[in-house]
């Protein structure tokens, strides 16, 4: 557990960076991803469409949220939604981001013996990539580990990986 004090002190030296942050550097991105999530044994395919709101320094350094909402597409429909806000280093041509992440969830798990539905609230992290090669169009790469809680027959292990890339449309402000 990280102690108030040195809390405080990294949030002030959060701010000294993020602060002279120029009002043209907000930037809006949604698109949408294909990949897969890990969830007990079976992997399962995610359409995952996603938006970000971004804001820059002249420094480099960004603050970002970001949602996706992943559709877990099959005999029984699941979804799985994502909130993040993470901290970064962006360039002309993309950035890359990391931070803790939220997830809402109800999907179907399956373990070495059952497969249940599992529903519920989970922590986790966030990583994510996005290279702009033609203006604002791009593509961006994410992954998210989350840690689901509770006593599952179908999800012993408690994690879930998520792996996702797709196409990615940015509008500067």
């Amino acid at each position: 557990m990280i102690q108030p004090s040195r809390f405080f002190g990294l949030l002030g030296a959060w701010w000294l960076v993020v602060a002279p942050t120029p009002a043209e550097a907000l930037e809006v991105s949604f698109g949408v991803s294909v990949g897969g999530i890990q969830v007990g044994i079976d992997p399962t395919v995610a359409v995952s469409p996603f938006g970000g709101l971004l804001w820059r320094t002249e420094s480099g350094f960004l603050l970002e949220a970001h949602n996706m909402f992943s559709i877990l597409p099959g005999s029984r429909v699941g979804f799985h939604d994502r909130t993040s806000a993470t901290l970064g280093y962006t360039w002309q041509s993309g950035d890359l981001s990391l931070g803790p992440s939220l997830s809402f969830y109800s999907m179907l798990a399956c373990g070495p013996v059952i497969c249940r539905r599992v529903e519920g609230v989970a922590p986790g992290g966030h990583a994510q990539a996005d290279w702009h090669f033609k203006g604002p169009l791009g593509v961006s790469v994410s992954a998210n580990v989350a840690w689901y809680g509770g006593v599952s027959l179908a999800l012993p292990g408690g994690a879930a990986v998520m792996v996702t890339a797709g196409p990615i449309l940015r509008l500067e402000m």
